[in-house]
């Protein structure tokens, strides 16, 4: 089980920002599919920041 402390939240805030910016801006015609790009983006810089505020602690 993951050990999220709250201040620590703060942090996913920008990754999933960054993941939906990051993955909005891939060129597609539809807005559907750019609509579902930015989610899809979103959550997987939501993951990222999880995965690093997980690993932070073993690596230090």
């Amino acid at each position: 089980m993951p050990n999220i402390i709250m201040n620590n939240l703060m942090f996913f805030i920008p990754m999933t920002l960054a993941g939906l910016l990051l993955c909005g801006e891939v060129p597609v015609a539809s807005k559907v599919l750019r609509t579902s790009c930015r989610a899809i983006g979103a959550v997987f810089g939501a993951l990222l920041a999880l995965l690093v505020l997980e690993a932070l602690p073993v690596l230090i």
